[in-house]
């Protein structure tokens, strides 16, 4: 479970979703002080970080202040022990292997590192999404740019049946790989992703999931979910701080994933004067030269705090006040709630269409006005809303009373 900073009374807490965080949700926005600033709904783009994961940042920067990089205190805990510490972690936290997670920056690393590694000719293909982030449709443009490669797209569904019927017509022999968001950046919309693998299981498609919006949502079994590669990161709705993301490789697929970049730190065997070397035999090999470890240890910090409120109270309590957001603004005139309304289809991501309010950035607006943070495209009209488990109903109701006064203002022909 990790470290329970908060509560003594955690352990009986945890048996009633909701109990340690909304009991408690004083004490749980104590350790998150960003949240005295502004009312913080974007953990879609970056999470704020919480004092315990900004104290040990800051504790290992002083180590390595008073002793130098080098010296073997430091190397022990922050490059050796306190690296494979948190790999043990987040192996664990998605039931998979330590030997089969490699640490990345991002989640765009996991996704370059699969993509260039298989052996691509011209005209074979890839399939992916209509709501990808452009970290995953650029690599495989990338490809067919480089290697005459075959770019796919179906419409992101949540429904399965849908999705399989749309996957029946265009996988054939030629299908190098299938890529989707486990949840969709563009709406917060859950992928059927274990349907999509058994189905591509049974056609011999290897099968990678994009996982920045699923890790620290709800719990993630890579083992369970049978996909062959998964790409995450921490520094969303886990809390981390940037540069704290992993790569899922199945042990299946280490081998046979060309590494495309090398360097210090990925060989079990190197010979300069022979001219050869020997990868490691795990994901590690796909980990190469110097790095901040400690931005990875600390995020242990992170996993222990997200461990201690209970990932299910986490996904209850962000899914609770997501439906409570969407109801509100469903009604109000000028918005276009684009997320699903059912709650085994969505997260804790809300998506906004603001095209009809008339105002040229409600984004800004938020932000100038009450001190909403969100992430908002101005020209596209879109807001993507983040309703994570720290916020509290009242900014809920804040963010929704926001809309309704630029919503009747518009109505009233009113400048802003």
């Amino acid at each position: 479970m990790g470290t329970l900073y908060l509560l003594p009374n955690a352990g009986r807490l945890l048996g009633r979703p909701l109990g340690v965080i909304a009991t408690n949700i004083t004490a749980v926005r104590e350790q998150i002080p960003a949240l005295k600033s502004c009312v913080y709904m974007n953990c879609g783009t970056f999470g704020p970080t919480p004092t315990p994961v900004a104290t040990e940042a800051a504790r290992l920067a002083r180590l390595v202040e008073s002793k130098g990089a080098f010296h073997p205190q430091t190397r022990k805990e922050i490059e050796f022990e306190g690296f494979e510490r948190f790999r043990d972690s987040i192996s664990s936290y998605i039931m998979a292997s330590s030997d089969e997670v490699a640490l990345t920056r991002n989640v765009s690393d996991g996704i370059n590192i699969v993509a260039s590694g298989f052996d691509w000719q011209p005209d074979d293909e890839v399939i992916i999404t209509d709501e990808e982030h452009p970290s995953g449709s650029l690599p495989f443009m990338n490809l067919a740019r480089r290697y005459g490669a075959v770019v796919k797209m179906i419409p992101f569904h949540t429904d399965p049946g849908a999705l399989i019927q749309d996957l029946e017509i265009l996988v054939n022999d030629r299908t190098k790989l299938v890529f989707m968001s486990h949840v969709s950046t563009v709406d917060g919309a859950r992928l059927p992703a274990k349907e999509v693998s058994d189905f591509l299981r049974h056609k011999n498609v290897p099968f990678m999931l994009d996982g920045a919006h699923a890790i620290g949502q709800f719990s993630v079994d890579v083992k369970d979910l049978g996909c062959d590669f998964y790409a995450g990161c921490c520094h969303k709705w886990l809390l981390a701080q940037q540069g704290t993301g992993f790569l899922y490789v199945d042990d299946a697929w280490i081998d046979r994933l060309e590494t495309s970049w090398v360097g210090w730190g990925m060989t079990d065997e190197y010979d300069l004067e022979g001219l050869n070397y020997t990868p490691l035999s795990s994901a590690r090999r796909f980990e190469y030269g110097t790095r901040n470890w400690a931005t990875h240890v600390s995020a242990i910090k992170a996993m222990e705090f997200h461990n201690s409120l209970g990932p299910a109270n986490i996904y209850s309590r962000s899914h609770d006040l997501a439906e409570r957001l969407k109801r509100r603004l469903t009604d109000i005139p000028g918005l276009e709630v684009i997320t699903p309304m059912e709650r085994d289809k969505t997260t804790g991501i809300v998506a906004l269409s603001t095209q009809g309010l008339g105002h040229p950035s409600p984004g800004d607006w938020l932000w100038e006005n009450q001190r909403i943070l969100t992430a908002h495209n101005p020209e596209r009209q879109t807001m993507r809303l983040a309703a994570a488990f720290f916020l509290l109903e009242e900014e809920i109701d804040l963010l929704a009373d926001c809309f309704s006064e630029l919503s009747k203002n518009n109505k009233l022909g009113l400048q802003r």
